[in-house]
């Protein structure tokens, strides 16, 4: 039991003892019994250190979820979490089971892990936590009635918190070498194929490369603006789910275009980025300025019998805002700011994130405040080019003038830096570092 017991703090991304989660409450009179910080999570297991170890990780893990969705902890449902030791666990029954049980005593999500050695990874204990406050959040007012079906929160959501939660805890940086394999060899998966993926019946490698997906396909729509609560209004919209995964998805974010080509334009360009995650820095300010240039300026048909096309600028928006044709070229130009957006100069995302916002304002026809806008969002641009322009030439000047030759001045430094490289890290001697020493000492 104790072997077990590590191989879920450590193996499936449990801090040891509830280190992330706050303190858990031990009830008295319920010898196997736990409840979470929070009081919605009520942990069931006989071994009082691994109860207490998922009594802090399932609280790490709903902050997980809360961050991801800007959400306010504001729990309604209990959620039960019932660990059975493998002399208790039925041999037959799967590694983890998921319920949602409605009854005359109330609601309350349950989800059951059988502690079968070698079998924890299988039980994907950190997706299934997830799963239920999600699946929470989605039905904490609108319970379905006993026996009636719900719909599942979407598997590439649930796997990317998981994915943002690993990264968290073992702060391993994103998949930038998977992706760059996936574009080398044209086996990017389509955006609506992935949606619909369905990922009980996918092997290790297939369930690797579609977590990674998730993770950036979540990156992606929490950068957009308002992405967080788009997503929140996604996951609470499950109740009345009706359409396709894209729909809802088109539905859930106006700005991706509106349709499933846009989409997939989106979606492979960001994978295309998210390749190159290991390989680059933010762009300076000219270069910035550079690939925005371009985007400032489009072409919308201005007379559809003919075909005639007309080029706008942003400021010409009286011209074209009540133009058909508009939409769709706004919407596309959108997505091109939101994919300029993560490479930017930090001085010049502000800019960026204007001109996203403005696009799809006018794409929806609202031009209310956009003269002002854009002559506020101008001036700024100016003026980051402007003085980042003067700064470089000065520096420049002074290098080729005024430096003669190194200074010295950092010399020190520069050597405690290098000595810090070399020396032994510092362990530390908290509580907690010597606790979990001393289980690792204890299974050695």
């Amino acid at each position: 039991m104790k072997r077990l017991w590590l191989a879920v703090a450590l193996a499936s991304c449990l801090p040891a003892a509830g280190a992330l989660g706050g303190n858990p409450t031990l009830v008295p009179g319920y010898a196997q019994r736990s409840i979470s910080s929070s009081r919605q999570f009520i942990i069931y297991c006989p071994d009082v250190r691994v109860r207490l170890a998922v009594t802090g990780f399932v609280e790490t893990a709903k902050s997980a979820v809360l961050e991801t969705l800007g959400l306010a902890d504001s729990w309604k449902l209990p959620i039960v979490v019932n660990l059975q030791p493998a002399a208790t666990a039925d041999p037959h029954r799967p590694a983890s089971q998921f319920y949602f049980i409605t009854t005359d005593d109330g609601t309350k999500i349950e989800v059951e892990v059988a502690l079968r050695e070698g079998d924890l990874k299988a039980a994907r204990f950190p997706q299934q936590i997830i799963r239920a406050v999600l699946t929470e959040i989605a039905y904490r007012t609108r319970i379905p009635e006993g026996g009636a079906r719900y719909e599942p929160p979407p598997a590439w959501l649930v796997e990317a918190i998981a994915e943002r939660l690993h990264a968290r805890v073992s702060g391993q940086a994103p998949h930038a070498a998977l992706f760059r394999q996936l574009i080398e060899t044209g086996k990017l998966p389509k955006v609506s194929d992935f949606l619909e993926s369905n990922t009980e019946v996918m092997d290790n490698t297939s369930r690797t490369l579609y977590a990674a997906c998730s993770w950036s396909l979540v990156e992606m729509l929490t950068e957009l603006p308002g992405g967080r609560a788009s997503l929140a209004r996604l996951v609470r919209g499950l109740p009345d789910a009706g359409a396709s995964s894209v729909g809802r998805l088109l539905a859930a974010y106006p700005s991706l275009g509106g349709n499933e080509a846009a989409l997939e334009k989106w979606w492979t360009l960001g994978l295309a980025r998210f390749s190159a995650a290991d390989r680059f820095l933010a762009l300076s300010v000219e270069e910035t300025n550079n690939r925005l240039a371009p985007l400032l300026t489009f072409e919308v048909v201005t007379n559809p019998k003919k075909g005639t096309k007309t080029r706008f600028g942003f400021a010409e928006y009286r011209e074209f805002v009540k133009l058909k044709s508009a939409r769709p070229v706004l919407l596309s130009r959108a997505v091109d700011f939101a994919m300029l957006l993560p490479s930017a100069h930090p001085l010049m995302r502000p800019v960026v994130v204007e001109y996203q916002r403005l696009a799809n304002e006018l794409a929806l026809g609202n031009a209310k405040g956009s003269a002002q806008s854009l002559e506020e969002v101008e001036h700024y641009r100016g003026l980051i080019v402007e003085r980042m322009g003067r700064i470089t030439d000065y520096l420049n000047w002074f290098e080729a003038t005024q430096m003669p030759g190194l200074s010295g001045a950092f010399d020190d430094y520069l050597k405690a830096a290098r000595a810090a490289e070399s020396a032994a890290p510092m362990r530390r001697n908290d509580p907690l570092t010597r606790y979990i020493d001393q289980v690792e000492r204890e299974f050695q």
